[in-house]
Protein backbone atom coordinates (compact mmCIF):
# COMPACT_ATOMS: atom_id res chain seq x y z
CA UNK A 1 0.00 0.00 0.00
CA UNK A 2 2.79 2.21 1.07
CA UNK A 3 4.56 1.63 -2.64
CA UNK A 4 1.56 2.39 -3.73
CA UNK A 5 1.03 5.91 -2.59
CA UNK A 6 4.55 6.49 -3.39
CA UNK A 7 4.25 6.08 -6.99
CA UNK A 8 1.08 8.04 -7.26
CA UNK A 9 2.47 11.44 -5.14
CA UNK A 10 5.49 10.86 -7.75
CA UNK A 11 3.27 12.30 -10.02
CA UNK A 12 2.79 15.24 -9.05
CA UNK A 13 6.14 15.49 -6.78
CA UNK A 14 8.45 14.75 -9.40
CA UNK A 15 7.37 17.95 -11.98
CA UNK A 16 6.77 19.93 -8.91
CA UNK A 17 10.46 19.75 -8.04
CA UNK A 18 11.88 19.86 -11.54
CA UNK A 19 9.70 22.88 -11.79
CA UNK A 20 11.40 24.51 -8.78
CA UNK A 21 15.27 23.69 -9.76
CA UNK A 22 14.49 24.97 -13.58
CA UNK A 23 12.12 27.86 -13.05
CA UNK A 24 11.80 30.71 -10.65
CA UNK A 25 8.16 29.28 -9.65
CA UNK A 26 7.24 28.75 -6.74
CA UNK A 27 6.29 25.15 -5.56
CA UNK A 28 5.01 23.33 -2.14
CA UNK A 29 8.79 22.48 -0.34
CA UNK A 30 7.83 19.01 1.09
CA UNK A 31 6.65 18.18 -2.83
CA UNK A 32 9.71 19.30 -4.49
CA UNK A 33 12.13 17.86 -1.52
CA UNK A 34 10.58 14.74 -1.91
CA UNK A 35 10.02 14.59 -5.68
CA UNK A 36 14.13 15.60 -5.92
CA UNK A 37 15.19 11.78 -6.65
CA UNK A 38 12.72 11.80 -10.02
CA UNK A 39 13.16 15.34 -11.11
CA UNK A 40 15.65 14.97 -13.59
CA UNK A 41 13.43 12.66 -15.76
CA UNK A 42 10.81 15.85 -15.98
CA UNK A 43 13.23 18.57 -16.65
CA UNK A 44 12.51 18.56 -20.72
CA UNK A 45 9.06 18.64 -19.88
CA UNK A 46 9.45 21.89 -18.51
CA UNK A 47 11.14 22.96 -21.61
CA UNK A 48 6.98 22.99 -23.05
CA UNK A 49 6.27 25.64 -21.12
CA UNK A 50 9.26 27.93 -21.39
CA UNK A 51 9.44 27.15 -25.15
CA UNK A 52 5.68 28.35 -25.40
CA UNK A 53 6.85 31.26 -23.42
CA UNK A 54 9.12 32.01 -25.86
CA UNK A 55 6.82 31.91 -28.55
CA UNK A 56 4.21 34.32 -26.74
CA UNK A 57 6.72 36.75 -26.07
CA UNK A 58 8.67 36.98 -29.31
CA UNK A 59 5.46 36.66 -31.26
CA UNK A 60 3.89 39.72 -29.35
CA UNK A 61 5.71 43.09 -31.05
CA UNK A 62 4.83 43.66 -34.61
CA UNK A 63 9.43 44.17 -34.78
CA UNK A 64 10.56 40.46 -34.84
CA UNK A 65 13.79 41.75 -33.89
CA UNK A 66 12.07 43.72 -30.91
CA UNK A 67 10.14 39.99 -30.04
CA UNK A 68 13.28 37.95 -30.18
CA UNK A 69 14.79 40.22 -27.59
CA UNK A 70 12.08 40.20 -25.18
CA UNK A 71 11.44 36.60 -25.90
CA UNK A 72 15.70 35.97 -24.58
CA UNK A 73 14.82 38.10 -21.55
CA UNK A 74 12.19 36.85 -20.59
CA UNK A 75 13.25 33.09 -20.71
CA UNK A 76 16.16 34.26 -18.64
CA UNK A 77 13.62 35.38 -15.82
CA UNK A 78 11.52 32.90 -16.19
CA UNK A 79 14.48 30.49 -15.34
CA UNK A 80 16.51 33.19 -12.61
CA UNK A 81 19.39 33.10 -15.46
CA UNK A 82 20.20 30.02 -13.81
CA UNK A 83 21.70 28.49 -16.97
CA UNK A 84 23.42 31.99 -17.92
CA UNK A 85 26.01 32.00 -14.62
CA UNK A 86 26.81 28.48 -15.53
CA UNK A 87 27.52 29.85 -19.23
CA UNK A 88 29.42 32.83 -18.13
CA UNK A 89 31.52 30.47 -15.43
CA UNK A 90 32.46 27.93 -17.69
CA UNK A 91 33.57 30.68 -20.56
CA UNK A 92 35.95 31.72 -18.15
CA UNK A 93 37.10 28.54 -16.92
CA UNK A 94 37.40 26.75 -20.00
CA UNK A 95 37.94 29.14 -22.79
CA UNK A 96 40.92 31.14 -21.54
CA UNK A 97 44.03 29.58 -22.98
CA UNK A 98 47.33 28.99 -21.73
CA UNK A 99 45.81 27.80 -17.59
CA UNK A 100 46.65 24.47 -15.57
CA UNK A 101 43.75 22.68 -14.94
CA UNK A 102 43.86 23.95 -11.01
CA UNK A 103 43.63 27.55 -11.76
CA UNK A 104 40.73 26.93 -14.55
CA UNK A 105 39.00 25.30 -11.14
CA UNK A 106 39.51 28.20 -9.08
CA UNK A 107 38.11 30.45 -11.55
CA UNK A 108 35.05 28.31 -11.82
CA UNK A 109 34.36 28.46 -8.56
CA UNK A 110 35.41 33.19 -8.78
CA UNK A 111 32.07 35.10 -8.83
CA UNK A 112 33.34 37.62 -10.93
CA UNK A 113 32.86 37.98 -14.59
CA UNK A 114 35.88 38.04 -17.03
CA UNK A 115 36.43 39.16 -20.47
CA UNK A 116 35.90 35.55 -21.93
CA UNK A 117 32.63 35.37 -20.09
CA UNK A 118 31.41 38.62 -20.94
CA UNK A 119 32.46 38.20 -24.62
CA UNK A 120 30.36 34.27 -24.65
CA UNK A 121 27.55 35.81 -22.94
CA UNK A 122 27.45 38.77 -25.69
CA UNK A 123 27.65 36.08 -28.48
CA UNK A 124 25.23 34.02 -26.77
CA UNK A 125 22.89 36.25 -26.81
CA UNK A 126 23.37 37.56 -30.38
CA UNK A 127 22.94 34.08 -31.68
CA UNK A 128 19.48 33.49 -29.93
CA UNK A 129 17.92 36.89 -30.83
CA UNK A 130 19.08 36.44 -34.47
CA UNK A 131 17.81 32.64 -34.24
CA UNK A 132 14.18 33.73 -32.81
CA UNK A 133 13.43 36.36 -35.46
CA UNK A 134 12.98 33.04 -38.27
CA UNK A 135 13.23 30.35 -36.50
CA UNK A 136 9.27 28.29 -36.91
CA UNK A 137 7.30 27.48 -33.62
CA UNK A 138 8.23 23.50 -33.99
CA UNK A 139 12.04 24.36 -33.46
CA UNK A 140 11.48 27.01 -30.70
CA UNK A 141 9.61 23.96 -28.40
CA UNK A 142 12.43 21.28 -29.75
CA UNK A 143 15.23 23.92 -28.51
CA UNK A 144 13.76 24.21 -25.11
CA UNK A 145 12.66 20.29 -24.64
CA UNK A 146 15.92 18.71 -26.32
CA UNK A 147 18.32 21.86 -24.31
CA UNK A 148 16.58 20.23 -21.40
CA UNK A 149 17.01 16.79 -21.69
CA UNK A 150 21.02 17.60 -22.32
CA UNK A 151 21.63 18.28 -19.10
CA UNK A 152 20.17 15.19 -17.67
CA UNK A 153 22.50 13.17 -20.27
CA UNK A 154 25.46 14.94 -19.36
CA UNK A 155 24.32 14.35 -15.89
CA UNK A 156 24.60 10.69 -16.04
CA UNK A 157 27.45 10.20 -18.83
CA UNK A 158 30.00 13.12 -17.67
CA UNK A 159 32.08 12.62 -14.75
CA UNK A 160 31.20 14.46 -12.01
CA UNK A 161 33.59 17.35 -11.17
CA UNK A 162 33.58 17.18 -7.18
CA UNK A 163 31.31 15.46 -5.00
CA UNK A 164 29.09 18.30 -4.14
CA UNK A 165 26.64 20.54 -5.17
CA UNK A 166 23.69 20.62 -7.38
CA UNK A 167 25.31 18.59 -10.12
CA UNK A 168 26.31 16.20 -8.03
CA UNK A 169 23.26 15.56 -6.11
CA UNK A 170 21.17 15.10 -9.30
CA UNK A 171 23.63 12.75 -11.23
CA UNK A 172 22.38 9.36 -9.37
CA UNK A 173 19.27 10.38 -10.11
CA UNK A 174 19.83 11.23 -13.61
CA UNK A 175 17.59 8.89 -15.95
CA UNK A 176 18.32 10.11 -19.64
CA UNK A 177 16.27 7.30 -21.22
CA UNK A 178 13.40 7.43 -19.34
CA UNK A 179 13.43 11.62 -19.83
CA UNK A 180 13.84 11.32 -24.18
CA UNK A 181 9.99 10.27 -24.00
CA UNK A 182 9.46 14.11 -24.13
CA UNK A 183 11.91 14.98 -26.93
CA UNK A 184 10.25 11.81 -28.90
CA UNK A 185 6.80 12.91 -28.44
CA UNK A 186 7.66 16.45 -29.50
CA UNK A 187 9.09 15.11 -32.65
CA UNK A 188 6.40 12.66 -33.40
CA UNK A 189 4.06 15.44 -32.95
CA UNK A 190 6.02 17.71 -34.93
CA UNK A 191 6.19 15.22 -37.76
CA UNK A 192 2.55 14.22 -37.58
CA UNK A 193 1.58 18.33 -38.18
CA UNK A 194 4.03 17.74 -41.48
CA UNK A 195 6.88 19.06 -40.72
CA UNK A 196 9.31 18.13 -43.20
CA UNK A 197 11.83 15.10 -41.53
CA UNK A 198 14.70 16.86 -43.06
CA UNK A 199 13.82 19.43 -41.40
CA UNK A 200 13.45 18.15 -38.00
CA UNK A 201 16.70 15.40 -38.09
CA UNK A 202 19.00 18.52 -39.11
CA UNK A 203 17.71 20.96 -36.25
CA UNK A 204 17.83 17.93 -33.47
CA UNK A 205 21.54 16.58 -35.40
CA UNK A 206 23.57 19.77 -35.10
CA UNK A 207 21.87 20.49 -31.48
CA UNK A 208 23.35 16.86 -30.67
CA UNK A 209 26.60 17.37 -32.19
CA UNK A 210 26.85 20.73 -30.43
CA UNK A 211 26.13 19.44 -27.12
CA UNK A 212 28.63 16.48 -27.76
CA UNK A 213 31.44 18.52 -28.91
CA UNK A 214 30.26 21.39 -26.17
CA UNK A 215 30.78 18.57 -23.39
CA UNK A 216 33.45 16.68 -24.60
CA UNK A 217 35.57 19.81 -24.31
CA UNK A 218 34.50 21.15 -20.72
CA UNK A 219 35.23 17.61 -19.68
CA UNK A 220 38.91 17.62 -21.37
CA UNK A 221 39.56 21.09 -19.65
CA UNK A 222 37.80 20.71 -16.54
CA UNK A 223 38.11 17.11 -15.93
CA UNK A 224 34.82 17.14 -15.37
CA UNK A 225 31.38 18.86 -15.19
CA UNK A 226 29.91 20.64 -12.35
CA UNK A 227 25.85 22.07 -12.17
CA UNK A 228 27.79 25.01 -14.30
CA UNK A 229 28.33 22.80 -17.12
CA UNK A 230 25.21 21.03 -17.15
CA UNK A 231 23.48 23.94 -17.65
CA UNK A 232 25.91 25.70 -20.53
CA UNK A 233 25.43 22.87 -22.35
CA UNK A 234 21.74 22.73 -22.18
CA UNK A 235 21.23 26.45 -23.14
CA UNK A 236 24.22 26.02 -25.67
CA UNK A 237 22.29 23.02 -27.38
CA UNK A 238 19.05 25.01 -26.75
CA UNK A 239 20.48 27.96 -29.02
CA UNK A 240 21.92 25.46 -31.62
CA UNK A 241 18.59 24.08 -32.50
CA UNK A 242 16.77 27.24 -32.56
CA UNK A 243 19.58 28.42 -35.45
CA UNK A 244 19.46 25.32 -36.72
CA UNK A 245 15.81 24.84 -37.23
CA UNK A 246 15.93 28.77 -38.61
CA UNK A 247 18.59 28.15 -41.03
CA UNK A 248 16.63 24.69 -42.10
CA UNK A 249 13.54 26.49 -43.02
CA UNK A 250 14.56 27.90 -45.94
CA UNK A 251 17.57 25.88 -46.84
CA UNK A 252 15.67 22.33 -46.50
CA UNK A 253 13.03 20.93 -48.41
Amino acid sequence: MKRRAFRWQTLWEAPAAAVGFLTVMPVPEPWAERGTSHATTCFPWVGVPLGALVLFVSRAPADATVGATLAVAALALATGGLHWDGWADVMDAAITPGLTRSRRLEILEDPRVGAHAAVGVALLVVLRVAALTAVPAWGVLAGAVLGRWTMVATLRWAPALKSHGAGARLAPQARPVAAALAPIALVAATLALGVPPSRVAWAIGVGAAVGLLFSAFVVARLGGMNGDGHGATGLLVESAVWAAAAEAGGALA
